[in-house]
């Protein structure tokens, strides 16, 4: 036998055996999730302490943030907070950005960096919150679209079965993981408190901005005024979404290649800025002490800027 044909035989054998382990791991992971989910369990040694940990940093945030409640904050960011399924208030995310801005200036100055290299520092450090709630947001608010899919599928079967629709809501509140099941489940308490159900679906949209979520509000909203049947009316929603679904999955494969290459595009210039600045100072100084070096370093900085717009904007579709 000869050696290429071992080393296949040999690369075959170590891929069937990492795909079967690799999957057997996987289900056992999936396993346990889904039993940690539905049967209570006590909490470990560290569990317990990683949770007092975060009850005492949230208590220090509260006792710092008493400084700032009588500040006025952008809508935005309040209704950033509110997207992204956080318990913070505006004050106490003014403090997080606030911590994180003294923290990103204090280490970069510990490890030498100029005093006017700081300041971009202190901006960048404050603005990272915002980016890092923004994300989070707009998972959260993307997850909503798979997930209506699952539930809108659960509502029709259940009306089926002789369910009211608040009755379908509660079911899906106590069903659906975060973002679904939380606000479907605030929406019931709403409705059972006399809300009138066009004002909860109001502020049920303005809490999760999710397209899918309009269409199906603005069609059981139409379906209460004209009247017909519900269920069905939720099957053809959930054949709508589900395509939808579709043509974005597509999109997104299409579009990978131009988004990795705007994020590679962008960071390389400024990590091998970062590379020349710790492997060879003296060579990089100029850049940073001469006048035409800092107009130069300003002038490709918005240049990067400019270009990773254009490409967002490019590889961005509207579905």
């Amino acid at each position: 036998m000869n050696d290429p044909l071992m080393i296949f035989l040999l690369f075959v054998c170590f891929t069937v055996f990492f795909y079967f382990s690799s999957k057997r791991l996987m289900r056992k992971k999936h396993t346990n999730k889904r039993i940690k989910e539905f049967i209570p369990h006590a909490l470990t040694v560290s569990e317990v302490e990683e949770k007092q940990k975060k009850q005492t940093f949230k208590r220090m945030i509260g006792s710092f943030s008493k400084a700032f409640a009588g500040m006025r904050f952008s809508l935005k960011t309040q209704a950033y907070l509110v997207q992204s399924g956080s318990s913070l208030k505006p004050e106490e995310f003014f403090v997080i950005r606030l911590l994180s801005a003294l923290t990103c200036t204090g280490v970069l100055y510990g490890m030498g960096l100029p005093w006017y290299g700081l300041l971009p520092t202190l901006l960048i450090g404050f603005i990272m919150p915002v980016i890092y709630i923004k994300t989070k947001a707009k998972k959260r608010i993307n997850l909503l679209s798979y997930q209506l899919v699952e539930a809108l599928g659960t509502m029709s079967n259940s009306m089926r079965a002789g369910f009211s629709f608040v009755q379908t809501m509660q079911l899906i509140g106590k069903e659906m993981p975060d973002p679904l099941g939380p606000e479907f489940d605030r929406a019931v308490r709403e409705i059972g408190m006399g809300v009138p159900m066009e004002d909860v679906f109001s502020s049920l949209l303005e809490r999760l901005p999710n397209k899918e979520l309009e269409v199906v509000v603005q069609a059981i909203l139409a379906q209460r005024k004209s009247g017909g049947n519900l269920a069905q009316l939720m099957d053809t929603m959930e054949d709508t979404i589900r395509g939808r679904i579709r043509i974005l999955e597509e999109l997104k494969t299409l579009t990978a290649q131009g988004k990795l290459s705007s994020w590679i595009i962008t960071a390389l210039p400024v990590v091998m800025g970062i590379y020349l600045y710790l492997v060879s100072p003296d060579y990089l100084e100029p850049m940073l002490t001469n006048p035409l070096g800092l107009f130069l370093l300003g002038a490709s900085v918005i240049s990067l800027f400019i270009g990773w717009f254009f490409i967002q904007r490019i590889v961005r579709i509207e579905v």
